[in-house]
């Protein structure tokens, strides 16, 4: 009984019993050995010969026709329902090798489930639906800040009137409604920049300065999501509103950064603040130890993404407003480019700069000269940051410094002559982003690149093919393929195998369907969305994107935490045995992802 328990400790989902439920599940399971080439059962109703567990050996699974489906190793489940390439399937078990296994009758496997309901969800669902079924790790909501009931008053109030108002209760927004719904919000900081600095006529109606139809937050909305979009926007007051869309309140970004400190919303303001290069990049290394707080409180994948390509965006655009004071004004229209993990709103604790100039027009020598020292002014301030220099000189700096035309041109030339370079480089200039500068030049380029791209179908499946060349880590019996770095160690390499093989399966559905959002799930949803992917499989991919960015982020965090360097080698055992089988769960949801596309273009 002593080895079966802690045999079961490592098999999910027995993994996740606790002690006193895993002894009263022990006295279950009965012990039996199989010969090689045996038998052991045909399964076209799930559970009716129970379920069996393996011990030793290896056994292969089998469609009733006789074709191998899969094989099965030590601590693998069979008996019950085994979803392949997301499809249900009969199936018949014949050993190997000899072997034991342990097996639950059905009576008992019943009487188990009824106690213990997550045995059973296990073992039902698919791959998808056991992703999504996992509880989220949330930071709590705007219900449990502190909320005081809102002072508001109408648009047809007088400037004057609304600024009385706000000093008499002594608060530095001012939400305007109409009808029992919010129709604006007034700050302190319109009545500097759109009443005193105009010069507008304190008794007109605030309607006319005020900002209109303001962005707002429900009352259940995470504090996280609310956090990245006052980040996102740049605004310091955010409305609340209740389930009737009724003003419950006002969030200020005092009330966030009071929360915790140091807080990430601090940090980019006083980034924006910062005097010199040397403080910018002082207060920008505070960041993964602020993300890794965020992640140790709650928050997941996607929000420290989007909240750490925000820090990397004001350290980005402190460094251009330096330079400039350094430099002079620009000698024309101007845009910083983002690519790669930051154009996507997707950087975790550790990355390095992927960056550009995108230029109005071809500069002439005297203004070529002022942009290559615009641009190492910032990737050297960027990389004494923590954004090291790329390793693949993608960084404004070198060459990457072209204007509107010459970036369409070079595109053009990726698509019409597709070879082995200008595909990889597809992985990371085609996820774009303006930073800074005129981004309507960013938005021109991106609309005609994705115009040439979604006719270029030859180049499309030249990238289609490059993607499923990641491929997800398994290997036989489902075993994880683990590599070795030098100085990092052993395990799933969870970027290059996880991460990447998703990344780039959105970008080239977002190629073919001329979708203009960077960030991997709105690609993948706006795919299903306009019909260049089955809803469900999309779902089932975002989750399985976010289950493996979270395995990530974690394991960064840890290190983090020990004071190592963060890098992307998980090692398996340090895993239960219930998110090592999620993780094979998301693995396969990739792979079925990528057959889907080598079908659709032939590779």
């Amino acid at each position: 009984m002593t080895e079966l328990l802690e045999f079961l400790r490592t098999v999910a989902p027995f993994s996740e019993l606790g002690d006193e439920a895993m002894a009263g599940v022990l006295g279950h399971f009965e012990e039996a050995s199989f010969k090689a080439d045996e038998a052991l059962g045909e399964f076209p109703q799930p559970g009716r010969l129970g379920l069996f567990v393996i011990a030793e050996g290896t056994v292969k699974l089998q469609s009733p026709d006789g074709e191998d489906l899969e094989e099965r190793g030590a601590g693998e489940l069979f008996g019950h329902a085994i979803a392949l390439e997301n499809e249900h399937r009969d199936y018949r078990v014949i050993a190997i090798e000899q072997g034991r296994l342990y097996r639950l009758s059905p009576e008992a496997l019943d009487e188990i489930i009824a106690k213990h309901p997550l045995i059973g969800h296990f073992l039902t669902a698919d791959p998808g639906e056991r992703l999504r079924a996992l509880p989220g790790r949330k930071t709590g909501t705007l219900l449990d800040l502190p909320l005081r009931p809102p002072v508001t008053t109408g648009p047809g109030t007088s400037i004057a009137d609304c600024a009385a108002l706000m000093a008499k209760h002594q608060v530095s927004c001012l939400p305007i409604v109409k009808d029992g719904g919010l129709v604006g919000i007034l700050t302190d900081r319109d009545l500097r920049s759109r009443v005193l600095a105009r010069r507008v006529d304190s008794g007109r109606p605030v309607a006319e300065v005020m900002t209109a139809d303001p962005l707002s937050a429900p009352i259940n909305g995470l504090i996280d999501e609310a956090l990245v979009e006052m980040m996102r926007l740049g605004i310091h007051h955010l409305p609340v509103v209740d389930q009737d869309g009724g003003l419950a309140g006002v969030v200020s970004a005092g009330d966030l950064l009071r929360l915790q400190a140091p807080h990430p919303l601090r940090l980019v303001r006083d980034i924006q603040r910062a005097a010199d290069v040397d403080a910018v990049a002082h207060l920008t290394r505070q960041g993964p130890g602020m993300l890794a707080g965020l992640s140790r409180h709650g928050s997941e994948v996607t929000e420290v993404g989007r909240i750490a390509s925000m820090i990397t965006d004001a350290c980005t655009r402190r460094l251009l407003d330096l330079a400039q004071e350094e430099l002079g004004e620009p000698p024309m229209a101007w845009t910083w480019l983002a690519f790669g993990s930051q154009a996507r709103m997707e950087q975790g604790l550790i990355s390095d700069q992927d960056n550009g100039l995108l230029l109005a027009e071809k500069p002439d020598p005297e203004a070529a000269e002022y942009f290559l020292k615009l641009a190492t002014f910032v990737c050297d301030g960027l990389d004494a940051s923590g954004y090291v220099y790329c390793a693949g000189d993608v960084m404004a700096m070198k060459k990457w410094r072209m204007s509107l035309k010459q970036w369409q041109q070079t595109f053009d030339n990726w698509m019409s002559e597709p070879e082995p370079q200008s595909v990889m480089n597809s992985s990371i200039f085609f996820d774009m982003r303006g930073v800074a500068g005129d981004t309507r030049l960013a938005a021109e380029l991106q609309k005609s690149v994705l115009a040439r791209a979604e006719k270029s179908r030859i180049f499309l499946r030249f990238l289609a093919a490059e993607s499923i060349g990641h491929t997800p880590p398994l290997g036989l019996f489902k075993q994880f393929l683990q590599e070795e770095e030098a100085g990092k160690g052993k395990g799933i390499n969870l970027k290059k195998r996880g991460v990447i093989p998703i990344t780039d399966l959105a970008r080239v559905r977002a190629l073919e369907g001329s979708i203009a959002a960077v960030h991997t799930e709105e690609r993948i949803r706006a795919s299903a969305e306009s019909g260049g992917m089955n809803e469900r499989d999309a779902d089932d991919l975002v989750h399985a994107l976010r289950f493996i960015g979270n395995v990530r982020l974690r394991h960064q965090v840890a290190l983090h935490e020990r004071g190592e360097t963060a890098n992307h080698l998980v090692d398996p055992e340090a895993l239960s045995g219930l998110h090592r089988r999620y993780l094979r769960s998301a693995f396969g949801i990739v792979r079925t992802a990528q057959k889907a596309l080598a079908q659709r273009y032939q590779v």
